[in-house]
């Protein structure tokens, strides 16, 4: 049998604070390409222009099992399995290690870890079935280190580039391949207008680290999208420039391994290697927002 080439694409939803426009962004390329594209969300109303597009969308909620299995008996019964599944969604959960309520943690891995692990459980009998599929996995260059304010967050890219190389080995046999991207940051994801828009009401002793979370606001201001990023917005990319690079890993006949994108996801790992760990930690200290 053949490869299917139905696509399934999660956190799809704009405006919802999931996602930085990225997988709307590949819905869009992939569909204009010729592939049938399933875009997905917790919210289908904010999916009303891919659908005018004529991309056909779902609601589906990485929390909830039913629409994940729901989502794919669709996309099962109308293509034979799902081919591709790009599994976008994910939110970033900030706060510091210590004062962040372990509820919250566990909501953080709930939808960034295990909610996409459980769909790429629920996917891949049909791609082994058809001999053959694809899993893409957005990472970060968060998979690669962490810095103060988001350490649960990057801790769920580091544990998808763990899961994606895992996964990667154990069913290359049955001709699914295993593809993890990790991009710079990306202009306007995850950008916080004010402190109050981090959402760390309920964390303990809030006033702990009230300098940092100022500074960690307009430091990360520069990264909001603009047609002319100031300063380290220049090393960010734009939601485009991910998409395109979904759009070649979805479609390449020999994908790599991993997709950096950006200048840092490419010079940071070698600068590392070059200056040692301790010295990393110098140059995180010196780059990033530090309590």
């Amino acid at each position: 049998m053949t490869r299917s080439r139905a696509i399934l694409l999660t956190g799809a939803s704009s405006g919802t604070g999931m996602s930085s426009g990225s997988g709307r962004a590949a819905a869009l390329r992939l569909h204009r390409a010729g592939w049938p594209v399933y875009a997905t969300g917790r919210n289908v109303d904010a999916l009303a222009d891919l659908a005018a597009e004529g991309i056909t969308v779902m609601h589906l909620d990485v929390n909830d099992e039913e629409s994940m299995v729901a989502a794919v008996k669709r996309i099962s019964d109308e293509h034979g399995a799902v081919g591709t599944l790009i599994n976008n969604a994910a939110y970033s959960l900030n706060g510091t290690i210590g004062e962040t309520p372990m509820d919250e943690v566990r909501a953080q891995f709930e939808t960034n870890v295990f909610g996409l692990s459980r769909l790429t459980q629920l996917v891949l009998p049909g791609m082994r079935e058809r001999g053959g599929g694809r899993v893409i996995i957005m990472s970060s260059i968060f998979g690669m280190f962490a810095t103060p304010g988001r350490g649960y967050y990057q801790a769920t890219k580091h544990a998808l580039e763990a899961i994606g190389d895992s996964l990667r080995h154990e069913v290359r046999r049955f001709g699914i391949e295993v593809v993890l991207i990790q991009p710079a940051p990306i202009l306007g994801g995850f950008v916080p207008d004010s402190v109050a828009d981090l959402g760390m009401d309920s964390h303990d002793n809030p006033a702990l680290y009230k300098e940092f979370w100022d500074y960690f606001v307009d430091w990360h201001q520069a990264y909001r999208l603009s047609d002319n990023p100031p300063l380290r917005g220049k090393i960010a990319v734009r939601a485009d420039d991910v998409a395109k690079v979904i759009e070649k890993a979805v479609t390449s006949p020999n994908p790599r391994i991993r997709y950096p994108i950006g200048m840092p996801p490419r010079v940071l790992p070698k600068m590392r290697a070059i200056i040692g760990h301790r010295g990393f930690e110098k140059f995180v200290r010196a780059f990033f927002p530090i309590p």
